[in-house]
Formats: structure tokens, sequence, C-alpha cells
């Protein structure tokens, strides 16, 4: 099978990938001293077998070494994606590891909740943040119309940057569900495909990607206390539809809606009961977009909005907890105030994470792209406010191709946001600004065995 490598055989796969190198630098944490908060090379190796009559393969290794995601200097092997496709005539099967993102919006996709993504990758390219999974996906083809359906019978989570624990306080192992038929996902999608215009229609049943936070054990003790926090999946359906269409040449247009419904705990929840403090509340999100091109520019124009049903505000503690305050003697009526008390925190913080600090909220977006030099340099930016929480993203990039392969990127990645939100957390152990070399190459040649540069991004 490695017949690429004789130049007297037929090729019977073709080899691409890409080497790179980054650097990110950043703040120490209410410090003004700067911190390397990323150092590391890379190497991406990519396999693909030629489309036959009734399948082709395709995998993905990623090989790295240095500091990524505030962990120490280490070499990392990653399989990114796996799989093998079969066709068989109107229905297409691909089984293994691969990546699964739905929706048609730009960087904000309600209805994408198949797979996990882990935000503390350093890269300017969001895709990197995507985490395959094992799954079968299939689809049948009549006509205009396709019908989509997929199985993830593994739990794989989402990964935020480390959440300032106060003193005692320290997460514990993970909930995730077992790896039982009853705790596999279940996803459907019907699309309709015009020339002109485009829509699907979506259901999925299963545990969130983005698990939310739960009090695991609790330890009161004048010496060592201890409060242990598990990250806690939660199971969840989500109706889906989104669009894209075209207004003559002028404008692109494309949306998406998603009723999200946790199932098993919202069962449960309500004003006097807190069983469910770990998982989503109910919400609608909405996104509505345009694209225009003016010659090398490119602009994508979003709003998105968020209603939460079943809305209350969760403020924790009156007062700000003192984790001192656990080292008591236990008794049955200290361990129930301190439930309490804790129960109440991670309720706040849970809210926080799955941003419904507000019962609606109205965001923007704008992406702005300029090809010049000829197509050699790239002058972009991406930008995101919350009208209703105050809080923005600003992410900055310039690349430049330094010759028919390697491409040089500078740029940067601004969170902001007031106290007791998302951005005001995440923003900083993230906020960096980085310079990145990337070179992609291929082995594709039939009759040969040299390696090309290729300009491919």
């Amino acid at each position: 099978h490695l017949s690429w490598l004789d130049p007297h055989k037929e090729r019977r796969f073709t080899v691409v990938g890409y080497s790179r190198g980054g650097l990110f630098v950043g703040k120490v944490p209410d410090s003004a001293l700067g911190e390397m908060k990323a150092a590391y090379g890379e190497l991406s190796v990519a396999v693909k077998t030629p489309r036959e009559t009734y399948g082709d393969g395709y995998a993905e290794t990623r090989l790295r070494y240095g500091l990524q995601a505030g962990q120490q200097q280490q070499s990392v092997a990653d399989l990114r994606e796996a799989y093998a496709n079969a066709y068989l005539g109107p229905v297409d099967l691909r089984v293994g590891k691969q990546i699964i993102v739905w929706g048609r919006a730009d960087a904000l996709n309600p209805t994408n909740n198949l797979m996990a993504f882990d935000i503390r990758v350093r890269s300017p390219i969001e895709d990197d943040r995507r985490l395959g999974n094992v799954a079968v996906r299939s689809s049948l083809h009549r006509g205009p119309v396709r019908l989509e359906g997929v199985w993830i019978p593994l739990y794989v989570p989402s990964e935020l940057p480390d959440i300032p624990m106060p003193q005692y306080v320290f997460f514990g192992a993970p909930t995730n569900p077992s790896s039982e038929l009853r705790n596999t996902l279940l996803a459907g999608r019907v699309h309709l495909e015009l020339p002109a215009f485009e829509m699907s229609v979506s259901y999925l049943r299963g545990y969130a990607p983005l698990p939310g936070l739960r009090l695991a054990s609790l330890i009161l003790d004048p010496n060592t206390p201890a409060v242990s926090v598990s990250r806690t999946a939660y199971d969840q359906q989500v109706f889906g539809f989104d669009f894209s269409t075209a207004l003559g040449t002028v404008l692109a247009v494309r949306g998406e809606v998603a009723y999200r419904l946790p199932t098993s705990i919202a069962k449960s929840r309500d004003n006097s009961d807190q069983g469910g403090y770990f998982a989503a509340r109910p919400d609608l999100q909405y996104v509505l977009g345009v694209d225009r091109s003016f010659g090398p520019v490119s602009i994508i124009l979003q709003y998105m909005g968020r209603y939460v049903r079943d809305w209350r505000k969760e403020s924790g503690s009156d007062e700000p907890v003192n984790s001192a305050n656990l080292k008591m003697m236990s008794s049955p009526t200290a361990l129930k105030f301190a439930q309490d008390i804790i129960i109440g925190e991670l309720a706040k913080t849970n809210q926080m994470l799955f941003s419904q600090t507000a019962r609606v909220q109205h965001l923007a977006t704008a992406r702005v792209e300029w090809l010049t030099a000829h197509d050699t340099l790239s002058l972009s930016a991406f930008g995101l406010y919350n009208v209703t929480t105050r809080e923005w993203l600003a992410a900055p990039k310039i690349g430049y191709h330094l010759s028919d392969a390697p491409v040089a990127y500078v740029g940067g990645g601004i969170f902001h946001g007031p106290d007791g939100t998302l951005f005001g957390v995440i923003d900083p152990p993230l906020r960096a600004r980085y310079a990145r070399l990337r070179s992609p190459f291929t082995a594709d040649e039939p009759n040969g065995t040299r390696l090309r540069s290729t300009r491919a991004a």
C-alpha cells in the first residue's frame, strides 16, 4: 500500500500535511509581568486513499512538542481523524473517528451540538479547537432531499481553561455518562438543497458537549477541609433549523435557530429544587447573518439572540465566600449550611459557563478580510460584542505568504468582560499575542516520490 514510493507502480494514496511553529505571549493574571502562554512545533500528516467505486479513507495524525494550553513542556501525538467511507448507491456511510460540524452561520452555530471543543488550544485557526470522536454518519440522497443520521457511542467533553478556585476547593474526577447504549447520542437532519436555496431541519438527543460543575464531596475539618467539584455531563434535546440563500449577486444570507431542552435534569428542576443546578436551562438561540464581497474585501455581519426559559438570576451567596470557614467541626447542621452555600456558588458559575446570565441577550459579530499584494497578504479581524452583558472579543490577524509555501501569521486574541461573565474569567489565561509560521506539503506524485509545496492554508 506504500506504492506511491515506487515510481513504477500506480499511486494508492496521497500524503498531505504541514509543519508549523507558534509563539504565544501574554500576561501573568493579576500582574503586569509577561509570560509565555504557548510555544510549540507541530507536524501534521494526513493520508487519503483515492476514491474508488465503493469507498475511500482518510486519517490525520498531529505530532506536537512544546508548551500548549498552560501545561508543562511535553510531546503529544494526536490522532485527529481516522475514518472509512462506503458508497452504496444512494447511501453514503462514514465510520471512525471524525469531526462533524453542523450549521451555516459564522463562528456561532446553535445547531452544532455534536462534537466537543478545546478552547485552551492556542491557534488562530478556529478548526484546530474542534475535537474528533468515534461516530457513524450516514446520508441518503434523493434528488434535492438528503437525509442525514449520526450516532456517537462515546462521550467526549469540551475543555475550558482552568477556573480559579478558592483555597481547599479542587476539581475531582469528572462525571461522564457510562458507555451504555442508552447514553449514546443520536441525531438526524433533513436537507433541502436547491440551486438558490438550502435549508435543513435537525434533531439531537444526547449529552451536551459542555459539562456543568457539581459538588462531588465536602469535608469539614478544623485542619484539612476539602471541597471536590466534578465536571458533570447532562443530557439534552436540541431542535434546529438553518438555511442559506442569496439575494441576487448582492448579498448572501444565512441563519440558524435552535431550541435546547435539557431532559431528565429539567424534569426535577424548579425554584425550590437545586438537583439540576449543573445543567443549562432551556433556551432558544437564533442567528441571522449576511455576507458581501467588495472585490478583494469580504465582510460577514451577524446578529445572535438568546432567550432563556424559566430563567432566574443565580446570585450565589449574599457576601463573598471565605473558604477558611470550612475549617470547622462537622455536624449535620454545619454540613447542610456549607452545602447550600457551595451549591449556590456553583449554580452561579454554571450560569456564567452556559452564557445564561440574562433572560434575553443580544450579540453582534463581524468578520472582515482584505486580500492584497496579489493575494499574498491577508489582513483580517473577527469581533464579537454582547450588548446585554458588555462582553467583547477582538481577534485581528495578518497572514503573509513568504514564498510558494510558508505562511507567516501575527495577531492576537483579547477577551473582555465585567466581573461574573465568562469572558471576564477566561481573558487572563487566554489573552495573548502570537507569531506563527506554517508550511504545508503534499506527496501526491503518481510516478515519483517528490514532496512538493502547496499554497493551501
